[in-house]
């Protein structure tokens, strides 16, 4: 095994064997960037310690932050990290002390919830299977690739308006609680941003779950019916 590669591991390793480190990658799975401050007040840690935390999480390139006036804003370095680190989650689940705080809430988590910027859980699965069996998607390798048939439908249900072409193709990223692939990348950070802003799904500034609406279990019912 290359020397250099070994290094690296080690220095992932040792970055992700804090409880600390993990509940701020956890945070911003969700896909925001967070003040440090924000960050300290979340974790009860003095501003010294969270800054050491979010260094290390640098260090190996998980993170990256941006300044913002007198603010550092710290976020997942990108889609290809956010898919890294969940697919980490698959092989070694969080504990539920993580993001958990009751039954009701594992429930919401598992039903609907955000993968850094695309949505998860078993709604997701759901619809992505759906997507598949109506020809509206297809696998091509490692991705999501938008049919013809695909486009059209998706654009009547204001899924995909002026989408480029690069939106229409979502990495396979695979679930970490339903053990099977949802749409991620590009693709599915549309449609989620689209089904927020039909408010079809309400999100919760401080987790990663989201709360279904009426309209959103109405509509997201019938992309489910095959057609």
């Amino acid at each position: 095994m290359n020397k250099l590669y070994c290094k690296d591991l080690i220095r992932f390793s040792d970055a992700m064997s804090d409880f600390s480190r993990v509940i701020i990658i956890t945070e911003l799975m969700n896909g925001r960037a967070l003040s440090a401050s924000w960050l300290a007040n979340r974790l009860n840690l003095s501003p010294q310690a969270t800054r050491f935390h979010l260094k290390k999480l640098e260090d190996v390139d998980l993170i990256h932050h941006r300044e913002c006036g007198k603010h550092h804003y710290y976020e997942i370095k990108n889609q290809d990290t956010a898919m890294f680190i969940e697919s980490t989650f698959n092989i070694i689940p969080p504990k539920e002390c993580l993001f958990l705080s009751n039954t009701n809430t594992k429930e919401k988590f598992k039903e609907a919830r955000t993968c850094y910027k695309h949505l998860a859980g078993s709604w997701s699965v759901a619809l992505t299977q759906s997507f598949i069996n109506n020809e509206f998607i297809v696998i091509q390798d490692n991705f999501f690739i938008v049919t013809e048939h695909g486009k059209n439908f998706f654009k009547g249900h204001k899924l995909l308006i002026n989408a480029s072409n690069t939106a229409s193709v979502g990495k396979r990223c695979i679930d970490f609680t339903e053990h099977r692939d949802h749409i991620g990348g590009p693709l599915g950070a549309l449609l989620l941003q689209s089904m927020l802003q039909q408010e079809w799904f309400k999100q919760n500034d401080n987790n990663r779950e989201l709360t279904i609406t009426p309209k959103g279990r109405k509509n997201l019912n019938v992309l489910l019916i095959d057609k």
